[in-house]
């Protein structure tokens, strides 16, 4: 367990680091030209490791765990790093992250909705902070 929140840590430093690269990046170009590189920079690296430590397997694959992994694909490498590359560029690191993030709010929905995962206080209690988090976060300079 130690070791999953390390790599999640990890993950979380790594997607911080990518923020800020990709409003490096959105300066110069525009978002959807840095997400072709970004997409064609990043097929080729994950294929050529999968392939390196994995080469066997490939061979064995079925068609159904390739069509959930290919629809993954679509939804968090093409859609979602497309429009989250157009919200860092147009809101900025600080405002698109943080909302960006609440990629657990929606997993959480889903996953109880559709895979009959069950909602306990403490869900609840992290998906409220998740809202209210967010909730502060657009409202900052709201005038009333």
């Amino acid at each position: 367990m130690t070791t999953g929140i390390l790599l999640a840590f990890g993950a979380a430093s790594c997607l911080g680091v990518s923020a800020i690269l990709v409003r490096l990046g959105v300066q110069s170009i525009n978002p959807l030209t840095g997400l072709w590189i970004s997409l064609v920079s990043g097929l080729a690296l994950v294929f050529g490791l999968a392939f390196a430590f994995n080469a066997e397997h490939f061979g064995k694959l079925s068609l159904i765990p390739i069509l959930w992994f290919a629809l993954n694909g679509l939804f968090n490498f093409a859609i979602g790093r497309m429009l989250n590359y157009l919200s860092i560029h147009l809101a900025g690191v600080t405002k698109a992250t943080p909302i960006f993030s609440t990629a657990p709010l929606f997993a959480t929905i889903l996953a109880i909705m559709y895979l009959g995962e069950s909602a306990t206080i403490w869900l609840l209690i992290g998906t409220g902070t998740i809202v209210a988090g967010v909730a502060l976060i657009t409202s900052d300079g709201v005038r009333r």
